[in-house]
C-alpha cells in the first residue's frame, strides 16, 4: 500500500515570511515573529496528525511507548500555551497598553482545555495499567478537541500580525519575550521532548527555506539528532519526520492485505 505521511487530516500553517517573499515583499518584524510561532504550531499539528493516523494501528508491544509519545505532544502544547499566558500575552498587553488584547486567545485555550486534559489522563492511565489501550478511543478524543485546537493555532497567527498597527518601535521588545518563552518551554520539555520536536519539524517545508530553524546552538542540534535521538526511541519512532527532518512514512500503518 502507499506510504502514509503525517500531512493530514489537519493542515499545517504557511509562514508569513514565506507568503511575503512569494509576493516579492520584504518580511518585517511581525512576519518573522508570527513565523516563529507557526513553526511551533506546525510541530504540534504534525505531531497530532501522527497520533491520529497511527492510533488505530498500534500493536500491543508499542502501546505504552505510543502513549508516552502522546504525553510528549501534550507537554509541548501545554508548555507553549502556559508560556503564552504567563509571559507573552501579558507583555503584549503591557507594550500595546490595551488591556485584555489577547483575551480571545486565552478563551480559545479554555475551549479545548478539558478535552486535552482527558486525552492526557487516558494516556497516563494506559501507561500505568489502569485502562486498556484502544486506538478508536484516541481517535474519538482527537475528533472532540482537534477542530477547536487547530482553529486556535491558525487564528493566533493573524492576531500576532495584527499587532503591526501598534508600530515596530513600540513592540520592539516582543521577539525577545517570545524567545524567552521558547527557551523556558524547551527546558521544561527535557531531552525526550526536544527529540519529539525534532521528530515533527519538517526541514523541507516551504522549499526548505527554514533549514537554520530553530535558532538553537549548532552543537545542541547535533546532539539532538545524533545522540539523544537514539536514546529516546518512543519520542521519535512515531514522528512525522526522520532524523534529518525529512517527512517519512509513518511507523504504524494498516497492514497490507
Amino acid at each position: 500500500m502507499a506510504p502514509v505521511y503525517a500531512d493530514h487530516p489537519f493542515p499545517v500553517i504557511p509562514t508569513p515570511v514565506f507568503l511575503a517573499k512569494s509576493k516579492n515583499e520584504e518580511p518585517d518584524m511581525f512576519d518573522e515573529l508570527a513565523s516563529e510561532m507557526v513553526h511551533v504550531h506546525n510541530m504540534m499539528i504534525r505531531g497530532l496528525n501522527s497520533i491520529y493516523l497511527q492510533a488505530p494501528h498500534i500493536k500491543s508491544a508499542d502501546e505504552k511507548g505510543f502513549c508516552k509519545y502522546i504525553l510528549l505532544w501534550h507537554e509541548l502544547l501545554h508548555g507553549h500555551h502556559s508560556g503564552e499566558e504567563a509571559l507573552f500575552f501579558p507583555e503584549v498587553e503591557k507594550l500595546t497598553g490595551v488591556k485584555g488584547i489577547m483575551e480571545t486567545n486565552v478563551e480559545q485555550h479554555k475551549a479545548f482545555h478539558d478535552g486535552i486534559g482527558r486525552f492526557k489522563a487516558y494516556a497516563q492511565s494506559v501507561i500505568a495499567g489502569g485502562q486498556k489501550y484502544e486506538g478508536s478511543k484516541v481517535v474519538a478524543m482527537i475528533n472532540e478537541f482537534g477542530p477547536a485546537l487547530i482553529q486556535h493555532l491558525t487564528d493566533e497567527i493573524p492576531t500576532v500580525l495584527g499587532l503591526r498597527q501598534y508600530g515596530k518601535d513600540r513592540l520592539a521588545g516582543l521577539p525577545k519575550v517570545f524567545d524567552q518563552e521558547g527557551e523556558q518551554a524547551m527546558k521544561e520539555l527535557g531531552l525526550a521532548g526536544m527529540v519529539f520536536c525534532f521528530a515533527n519539524l519538517d526541514m523541507q517545508y516551504e522549499n526548505a527555506m527554514w533549514q537554520s530553524w530553530p535558532p538553537a546552538p549548532p552543537p545542541v542540534k547535533v546532539l539532538c539528532r545524533s545522540v539523544f535521538w537514539w536514546l529516546n526511541p518512543d519520542a521519535r519512532k512515531f514522528g512525522a519526520v526522520d532524523r534529518m527532518g525529512k517527512m517519512q512514512p509513518l511507523y504504524a500503518v494498516p497492514e497490507s492485505s
